[in-house]
C-alpha cells in the first residue's frame, strides 16, 4: 500500500475505526497515521537492542549510526503523533540506551524527559557472564509534561502494600496504617511543636534529640480526640493513624520494577509456550503485566496505544484485554504469521487464559484487521 494520505487510502479508515495488525516497516505506518491524523496517547517501543547477534525469528546488528539515526527519524515522526498528554516509553538494554536516552533528548527536548525506568528481567544469575545483567530500561518522555502529569494514572496498590492496613481497634472507620509524628528539628520548625506528650500508662514523651512534633499541641490534642493516635499498648510513642479509606487511591509510579510484580522474561516466555506450543518460542517477549502497567499509567480505556516494534504481539494483546485501541505493526513476516497473528486471535477469542488475563477479567471479544504495507 502507498501512504498518500488520501481519504480513499485502503488504510485510512481502519487506522481511525479498527486495531490494526500491520505487516511492513514502521515509517511506512508512521507515513498512513501522520496522512490520517490519528492521535496517539501513548506509543510503546520495544525496538531492535543492537546487540550485535541474530535470534531465531531477528537480526539484531546494525552500525550504530545507522540504527541511531533510524531510532531518531521513528522517535520526531511519533512525537508529532502524540496528543497534548501523550507519551512515548521506549525500552532498551544497555548496548545502546546512553544513545537512545541522548537522541530523544534531542527529539523531543530534555525538558520532556519524565524518567527512566528500570525493569528487573531476571530473578536468576547467569554465572556464564562476568557480571550478570538483570534488568532493561523503559524511557519515558511526554509531549507536554505538565498535560502528562495532569492525566497519568497512579499504580493500583500491591496487596502487600494493602496488608500494611489493619484494624486492631475495630475502628469504625476501616483498616488503617501509622505514621511517624516527629519529624526533623530546624529552623522551620515553631516553638509550639515542642512539648511533652503523657501517654495513657501515664509517662511522659517528649520528641528525641534533633526532631520536633509533627503538629502543634492544639493539633494534636484535635486528633488525639478524633482517635487519630496510635499509643500501641499504651505506652509506646504515639503514632497517626492514616486510614484506607482516606487515603488516595493507587500509588505514584516509581522507576523501580521488580519481577516478582511485573514479570521476567522468563515468565512471558513460559506464557507465550503455553499458548502457542506448537511454534518456535520467542526469544525476546515481555511479560503482560509489566506492559500493563505501563498502559495503565500511561492511558485511559478508548484511548490509542502504538507499537512500532509488535514482536511477539505482547502490547496489543495488553491493550485489547484492557480495553485500549491499538496499532501495531511488525516487519518479519515469520513473526508476523506464526506468533502474533495466532497469538492476538486467541485474545480475541477469550483462550488466552495466561497474562494479565485473570486481573482484567478477559472473556474474549472485539476485532483486529490485518493488513501489510
Amino acid at each position: 500500500m502507498g501512504s498518500s494520505g488520501r481519504p480513499d487510502d485502503p488504510l485510512h479508515a481502519p487506522l481511525r475505526t479498527e486495531n490494526v495488525l500491520a505487516l511492513g516497516e514502521a515509517d511506512d505506518l508512521l507515513a498512513h497515521l501522520a496522512a490520517a491524523d490519528v492521535p496517539v496517547r501513548l506509543a510503546l517501543l520495544d525496538p531492535p537492542y543492537n546487540r550485535r547477534t541474530r535470534f531465531h525469528h531477528y537480526a539484531d546488528s546494525q552500525r550504530r549510526d545507522a540504527w541511531a539515526q533510524d531510532r531518531r527519524r521513528q522517535a520526531a515522526a511519533v512525537r508529532d503523533l502524540l496528543t497534548d498528554d501523550g507519551s512515548l516509553w521506549v525500552h532498551i538494554d544497555d548496548a545502546e540506551m546512553p544513545v537512545m536516552r541522548t537522541l530523544l533528548d534531542e527529539v523531543f527536548g530534555p525538558d520532556a524527559f519524565v524518567a527512566t525506568v528500570v525493569w528487573q528481567k531476571t530473578m536468576s544469575r547467569d554465572s556464564r557472564t562476568a557480571v550478570s545483567t538483570s534488568h532493561e530500561y523503559l524511557l519515558v518522555y511526554a509531549r507536554n509534561r505538565i498535560a502528562w502529569h495532569a492525566r497519568r494514572n497512579k499504580m493500583p496498590p500491591t496487596p502487600t502494600q494493602l496488608d500494611r492496613y489493619r484494624n486492631p481497634d475495630a475502628d469504625p472507620r476501616g483498616p488503617w496504617t501509622s505514621g511517624d509524628l516527629m519529624a526533623k528539628a530546624g529552623p522551620g520548625r515553631r516553638a509550639a511543636q515542642f512539648y511533652d506528650v503523657t501517654l495513657p500508662s501515664g509517662r511522659m514523651v517528649r520528641p528525641t534529640p534533633g526532631t520536633a512534633w509533627r503538629f502543634t499541641r492544639e493539633r494534636f490534642e484535635a486528633l488525639r480526640d478524633d482517635d487519630r493516635i496510635d499509643f500501641g499498648d499504651g505506652d509506646r510513642l504515639p503514632r497517626l493513624k492514616r486510614f484506607l479509606a482516606e487515603v488516595e487511591p493507587g500509588l505514584v509510579p516509581d522507576t523501580w520494577w521488580p519481577g516478582d510484580v511485573v514479570g521476567t522474561t522468563a515468565s512471558a516466555k513460559r506464557h507465550l509456550k503455553q499458548l502457542l506450543p506448537d511454534q518456535v518460542p520467542f526469544e525476546t517477549p515481555k511479560p503482560e503485566a509489566l506492559v500493563a502497567r505501563v498502559i495503565g499509567v500511561a492511558s485511559d480505556p478508548g484511548d490509542l496505544v502504538l507499537d512500532l516494534f509488535a514482536g511477539s504481539g505482547t502490547t496489543a494483546a495488553v491493550a485489547h484485554k484492557t480495553g485500549r485501541r491499538w496499532v501495531a505493526v511488525e516487519r518479519e513476516e515469520r513473526t508476523f504469521t506464526e506468533v502474533a497473528v495466532p497469538r492476538l486471535e486467541l485474545v480475541v477469542k477469550g483462550l488466552d487464559p495466561g497474562g494479565v488475563t485473570p486481573a482484567t477479567a478477559w472473556a474474549g471479544g472485539g476485532s483486529f484487521c490485518t493488513v501489510t504495507l
